[in-house]
C-alpha cells in the first residue's frame, strides 16, 4: 500500500504516465478491429475508456501534483465547466427536437450518447494542454514522443504497403506496393484505380493519420538539425525518408503535398534564425538534406496515387464543363415552363438531367441515392444542379451546400445552440471542415466554448512571441508553431482534426509546449 501511495505522489511516474497516453494514441485507434468481438459482451472499446476516463484522471493527477495555483485553476476551471454544462443541457434539449423540423430523411436522427461523446472529444484536449504546461517538458522528451509517434505511424504504413497487406486509404485492400507506381501500373485505369494503391495500414481514419504525420514532420527536421552525432543524424534522416514516403503512400492531399512543403518551410525558418537572428551556425548538411528531401518528394509526386487520382478528377471535370450547356438548358426549362412545379416535376427533372444526362457524375451517388435521397427532397437536388459545376464538383462541396441549406432553416435563436452533431453524423452528411462544422452542429455558443479557444490561445501565444521577439524568434519556437499551424490549417481544410483524439491530443502537446516556452523562456532547458 505504501508503494502504491509513493507512486501516486511521484512526479516522475505522473509525467511518464501522461506522456504514455500521448504516445499510444495511434495504437488505441486500432481497437476498432476488435470492437465487434467486444460488443457481443457489452464491453466498450479500450479507446473509449482511455480517452474519457483515464485521460481526465491523468489531468487530475497533474492538478494535484504539479499545479502551484490550485485556487486559480479551480476558479477558472469551474466557471468554464459551468458554462459548458449550461450550454450542453440547452443544446441537447434543442437537438432532440429540432431535427424533426429540418425535414431530414429517416437516417438522420439525434443520439444522446454520440452527442456526449463528441462534446467530450472537443473539450478534453484542453485538459491535456493544461497537463503539458505543468509537466514542463524538455526538448529531449518532446523529441522522444515525436520519434515514437513517427515510428508507430510511418513504419506500419510503409511495411504494410511494401508487402501489400494493409488497407487502402479509400476502399478495400491495397492492390499493389508503391514500387508499382513507377512500373506502368497506371497504364490501364480500368483494372486498378489509383485510390486502390493508396495505403493506410489498418488505421481507422486515413485523413486523420495523414494530418498527424503532417504535424510530426516539421519536428523531425528540427531534431535532425539539432542532432549532435553523425549516428543520430543518419537515423533521423532515415526516419524522415520513411515518414515522408509513408505520407505519399497514404495519399491524402495534405500528407502528399506536405512532404514537399514541410522541408521548404523548415529551410526558410532555419535560414531566418541562422542568418538574421544569428541563433545557429549555417550547416551545409542541413541545407543539402532539406533541399534533397523536397526534390526527391517532388519527383515522386507525379507517380503518387493522390496526384494521379487528382489528374483523373480534373479530366472528368473538364468533360463535364464541356457539357455545361445542359445546366443552362435545365435553368431555361425551369424558368420558362408553365407546368406546376410539384415534387413529381422536380423529381423528373433531376432524373432527366442529374442522373440520365450525368450532370451529377462528379458526385458520389450515395449522397443523392442513399444519404439524402433525391426522392425525399427533389427540389434541393435540382437547385444543386443549377449551380456552376465548380461549386458542386465533389462530395465536400455537396456537404457544404447541404449544411448551409439546413442551417438556413433555423431561427436566430436556434442557431445559437446548433443543429446537433449526432443528427448529421448518423445521416452520413457532415461538413469536413473544423470550426465551420462546429458552428453548424454545436451552434455559435457551442463553437465559442469548444473550438474557439484553439484560436484564442494561438493568438495569445503569437502576441507574446511578437512582444518578446528578440528572445522568442528561435528555431524551436518557430518550428513548434509551424507544426501547430499545420494542424490548425489542416483542420479547416480537411476536417477530422480537432474532433479526433489522434490529432487533437498531439495539437494539445504542441500548444502546451509552446505556452511553456513563451511564458517561462528563461527557465526552459533543453
Amino acid at each position: 500500500m505504501t508503494k502504491i501511495k509513493s507512486v501516486f505522489h511521484s512526479h516522475k511516474a505522473m509525467k511518464g504516465f501522461v506522456l504514455l497516453l500521448f504516445i499510444i494514441q495511434p495504437l488505441i485507434d486500432l481497437d476498432y478491429l476488435i470492437y465487434p468481438f467486444l460488443d457481443q459482451f457489452g464491453i466498450p472499446r479500450p479507446s473509449t475508456i482511455i480517452r474519457f476516463l483515464i485521460i481526465p484522471l491523468a489531468v487530475l493527477w497533474t492538478f494535484f501534483l504539479a499545479d502551484k495555483n490550485k485556487k486559480k485553476t479551480l476558479l477558472f476551471g469551474g466557471l468554464y465547466g459551468l458554462a459548458l454544462a449550461v450550454y450542453f443541457l440547452l443544446h441537447i434539449r434543442q437537438g432532440a427536437q429540432i431535427y424533426k423540423s429540418l425535414y431530414l430523411t429517416p437516417n438522420f436522427f439525434f443520439q444522446l450518447s454520440k452527442e456526449i461523446t463528441y462534446f467530450l472529444t472537443l473539450v478534453i484536449p484542453y485538459g491535456m494542454i493544461y497537463a503539458v504546461v505543468h509537466l514542463r517538458l524538455t526538448e529531449k522528451i518532446v523529441k522522444g514522443v515525436t520519434v515514437a509517434l513517427s515510428c508507430l505511424t510511418a513504419l506500419p504504413i510503409f511495411i504494410g504497403d511494401l508487402f501489400v497487406f494493409g488497407e487502402s486509404t479509400y476502399a478495400g485492400m491495397t492492390a499493389a506496393p508503391f514500387l508499382s507506381w513507377f512500373l506502368g501500373i497506371y497504364a490501364d485505369p480500368t483494372k486498378i484505380h489509383p485510390r486502390q494503391l493508396a495505403s493506410k495500414f489498418f488505421f481507422e481514419e486515413g485523413n486523420t493519420i495523414g494530418i498527424l504525420m503532417f504535424m510530426l514532420l516539421p519536428l523531425l527536421y528540427l531534431f535532425f538539425q539539432r542532432s549532435t552525432s553523425k549516428k543520430e543524424r543518419i537515423a533521423l534522416g532515415a526516419l524522415i525518408g520513411i515518414h515522408s514516403l509513408s505520407m505519399i503512400i497514404l495519399s491524402t492531399r495534405v500528407a502528399t503535398f506536405g512532404t514537399v512543403l514541410i522541408p521548404i518551410g523548415f529551410l526558410v525558418l532555419y535560414l531566418f534564425t541562422t542568418l538574421i537572428m544569428k541563433e545557429n551556425r549555417l550547416e551545409k548538411t542541413v541545407l543539402f538534406f532539406c533541399a534533397a528531401a523536397a526534390a526527391i518528394s517532388g519527383c515522386i509526386l507525379p507517380f503518387s496515387p493522390a496526384v494521379v487520382n487528382q489528374n483523373i478528377d480534373s479530366a472528368n471535370t473538364a468533360i463535364l464543363l464541356q457539357d455545361d450547356y445542359l445546366r443552362r438548358e435545365l435553368g431555361s426549362s425551369l424558368e420558362n415552363t408553365t407546368e406546376l412545379k410539384t415534387s413529381d416535376y422536380y423529381r423528373f427533372m433531376f432524373e432527366a438531367y442529374g442522373i440520365r444526362a450525368n450532370l451529377m457524375a462528379s458526385v458520389p451517388t450515395q449522397y443523392y441515392m442513399e444519404w439524402y435521397y433525391y426522392t425525399a427532397d427533389p427540389k434541393f437536388w435540382v437547385d444543386v444542379l443549377e449551380l456552376p459545376l465548380e461549386q458542386r464538383v465533389n462530395g465536400r462541396q455537396i456537404e457544404k451546400i447541404f449544411m448551409s441549406y439546413k442551417w438556413g432553416e433555423l431561427s436566430n435563436s436556434e442557431k445559437f445552440l446548433g443543429m446537433g452533431y449526432s443528427t448529421f453524423n448518423n445521416g452520413s452528411i457532415l461538413l469536413e471542415r473544423d470550426f465551420a462544422q462546429q458552428i453548424y452542429t454545436m451552434g455559435y455558443a457551442g463553437a465559442a466554448l469548444t473550438v474557439l479557444p484553439w484560436l484564442l490561445v494561438t493568438c495569445f501565444g503569437a502576441i507574446i512571441v511578437l512582444l518578446r521577439w528578440k528572445k522568442m524568434l528561435r528555431l524551436d519556437v518557430l518550428v513548434y508553431a509551424m507544426a501547430l499551424g499545420c494542424g490548425l490549417v489542416s483542420s479547416y481544410i480537411s476536417g477530422h482534426t480537432i474532433d479526433q483524439f489522434l490529432t487533437s491530443s498531439f495539437m494539445a502537446l504542441l500548444m502546451g509546449v509552446l505556452l511553456d516556452l513563451v511564458m517561462r523562456p528563461k527557465e526552459q532547458k533543453n
